[in-house]
């Protein structure tokens, strides 16, 4: 996926719809497009992420104590940033449903581009909130 295609598919997504192109294509190129084995854990409940996921295609399962609490489907959702942005443990698991390709952005690239993109930064606080709101 080219860089126009992946940043069309970030802002797709309801967390980075407002991002400058700029700072898409920042994230885009700080990142790494993965297709993490179905069943497979990309993020674990208790421990701290090092990176965030964001789904380009496919399905991802949010599970809370081991009990599926939401489906992410839509590309361009973020997962991960709770952890991944502020170095504690993961308040859910992450697992891989279907075959699926994700773009992930390791934390120090993501730091790195909240001091040059803050309206990144704004909108990845804006996720966190949201999910932590819902909790």
């Amino acid at each position: 996926m080219n860089e126009t295609a992946l940043i069309e598919v970030l802002r797709s997504g309801t967390d980075l719809s407002r991002v400058s192109d700029s700072s898409l294509a920042g994230l885009a190129r700080g990142g790494t497009v993965r297709e993490p084995v179905v069943g497979s854990e990309i993020v674990r409940q208790g421990e701290t992420s090092q990176q965030i996921w964001i789904l380009l295609t496919g399905e991802l399962e949010i599970l809370i104590d081991g009990e599926v609490v939401n489906r992410i489907t839509s590309p361009g959702e973020v997962v991960g940033q709770i952890s991944a942005v502020s170095m504690i443990p993961a308040t859910a698991t992450v697992r891989v449903a279907t075959p699926s390709t994700c773009l992930c952005v390791p934390h120090r690239a993501l730091h790195l581009l909240f001091g040059a993109h803050p309206d990144l930064a704004e909108a990845l606080l804006r996720s966190m909130a949201k999910y932590l709101g819902s909790r």
